[in-house]
């Protein structure tokens, strides 16, 4: 359908009650996916995500010693050679 508007075309008419019938249908579905994805899945990802956090602050904690450990290796070296 044309409408007088050269560039612009008119949507096809819909059914309401084939959508609210749709929607009625669907809610408790949404509604038990919603609680689904918030009491047991979001508990799951949280730990997952920590337990990323901890293993990444552990690497980060690894690499800083090593790091204050070649530190001291080279001022140890430095002090050797200057005796």
């Amino acid at each position: 359908m044309k409408t007088n508007f050269p560039d612009l075309e008119r949507l096809p008419p819909h059914n309401f009650w084939k959508h609210f019938l749709n929607s009625i249908w669907n809610r408790p579905r949404w509604i038990l996916e919603d609680i689904y994805e918030k009491h047991v899945l979001k508990p799951k990802m949280d730990n997952e995500k920590e337990k990323c956090n901890r293993i990444t602050r552990e690497y980060e904690l690894l690499l800083k010693i090593q790091l204050l450990e070649m530190e001291l290796n080279l001022l140890k070296t430095k002090q050797k050679l200057k005796k």
